[in-house]
């Protein structure tokens, strides 16, 4: 972090933490990556990082981050004879991104996380009201897929988005701040939006998350608390999800798909009376409990909305056990990054017609071999061996969980998501000074340069 002699920080301290804010904003909007923006924020960030003159960083995390991407790219060359084409050339700004964040202090990193959760929050509402436009103007509505234009992505994307607001939210109240105290607000609105997507594998991944939540609360707290903390998360999350749930039950199961605008009051009024609620929950545990139990209902009505996603769920296994038939046919390099879904085309099994298979850990290993696959299984017990706060555990095994039959990792918004936003850099990290970060920053800018002049000699 640059600043002063006296300590006072400079213009460059407030300039960081608009970089990595636009960079979310633009790596969430590019969905699954486009190699020429990516390269121009690339080098952008760079060129901001250059410039600090330390960072606290967790190597365990940022260097198998590094590696992932150098075996990704020896992938990629082996393949197509560059590194452009590949997925190296836009994941590299994961590493990039977490070292940055690492510049910053702790006050700025907090703001940074707020600034994220801002960003879904928005995200939430966009999506919101996109699908009762289209319910509305042109009479049909489906699953909601929003910023992202995926329901899945979506769902995991507010899903992510949610831990972080509950683990922010704790720590304004150990703090006592009152500053962005409105962020409480945005949780109704990410809760409904995620029911909207209907993604199966997002809700199965926050009960996750919410699970393993409990657990490391039950070793701080009593049974009794515990129980009583539970029936609060999980009735809030019915109210808010079933409301979600209402909206799409009108826009797209109903002769009215225009009735949805009805339940658009009765949203807003929740989110005005979130904190009313919250504190009525408080103060009558039983009905907490109550309000809690009917969430099996809405988990019901779920399930029974979208029965084809137990064949989905089916077809994934499938997928694979194709994809494991080709883990060993090159464990250093992989069959290369693309070439799963041609081997697919023209093997006996079933043809999937999906570029990813939806395990992200396999498709790594298959696809870049087994050493990228190593990297992030690493990152992985790393994360978990740190002492982060229950809600970025949760919210962490939201996010490997959906990744275990899906493929969130490979969109760009949500890695930068969880990258920004689960854990501290500096807790169990080692201090990079200004060389090192110059030479870090400076070889990942001539990558990005090389991407952009391929991308525009291909123009």
């Amino acid at each position: 972090m640059v600043g002063t002699e006296n300590g006072s920080a400079c213009l460059i301290d407030h300039y960081l933490i608009v970089c990595i804010f636009l960079s979310l904003f633009i790596l969430t909007l590019v969905g699954v990556g486009d190699v020429l923006t990516v390269s121009m924020l690339g080098l952008l960030l760079c060129a901001a990082g250059f410039v600090q003159q330390s960072a606290q960083v967790d190597l365990w995390i940022f260097v198998p981050l590094v590696v992932y991407n150098l075996a990704s790219m020896a992938s990629s060359y082996a393949i197509y004879g560059n590194i452009t084409d590949g997925y190296a050339s836009i994941q590299s700004v994961f590493p990039v991104l977490y070292l940055l964040r690492a510049c910053l202090d702790r006050k700025e990193q907090f703001l940074t996380k707020q600034l994220a959760i801002i960003w879904v929050g928005i995200g939430a509402a966009a999506g919101i009201g996109q699908f009762v436009f289209h319910a509305a103007a042109q009479g049909s509505a489906g699953r909601m897929g929003g910023l992202l234009g995926n329901p899945n992505a979506m769902g995991i994307f507010l899903a992510a988005g949610w831990f972080a607001l509950m683990n922010c939210i704790g720590e304004l109240e150990e703090k006592g701040g009152f500053r962005f105290a409105f962020l409480s607000y945005i949780e109704p609105l990410l809760l409904a939006a995620l029911a909207m997507t209907l993604s199966m594998g997002s809700f199965v991944a926050m009960a996750s998350g919410i699970l393993v939540v409990l657990i490391l609360k039950k070793r701080q707290d009593s049974y009794q608390e515990t129980f009583q903390y539970a029936c609060r998360i999980l009735a809030k999350a019915s109210l808010g999800m079933g409301t979600g749930m209402l909206m799409y039950l009108a826009a797209a199961r109903t002769n009215m798909p225009w009735s949805c605008l009805l339940l658009l009051p009765y949203l807003l009024m929740a989110v005005i009376c979130w904190k009313k609620f919250g504190l009525f929950l408080a103060e009558y545990p039983h009905m907490a409990a109550v309000i809690s139990a009917l969430g099996v209902l809405v988990a019901a009505l779920a399930v029974a909305v979208r029965p084809s996603s137990i064949a989905t769920s089916a077809e994934r296994l499938e997928m694979m056990r194709n994809g494991l038939h080709y883990l060993t046919q090159n464990p250093l390099l992989g069959v290369g990054p693309y070439q799963w879904r041609l081997l697919n085309l023209y093997d006996s099994d079933k043809y999937f017609n999906t570029w990813h298979i939806h395990n992200v850990l396999l498709h790594v290993g298959v696809e870049f071999g087994w050493i990228a696959m190593g990297m992030l299984a690493l990152i992985v017990v790393r994360f978990y061996r740190k002492k982060a706060k229950i809600w970025e555990k949760g919210g962490f095994t939201a996010f490997c969980i959906h990744n275990l039959m899906d493929t969130s990792f490979f969109y760009m918004g949500i890695t930068s998501l969880v990258l920004l936003t689960a854990g501290d850099p500096e807790m169990g990290g080692k201090k990079v000074g200004s060389i090192g970060l110059k030479t870090i920053f400076g070889s990942f800018a001539l990558m990005f340069a090389y991407n952009l002049y391929r991308c525009i000699q291909a123009v």
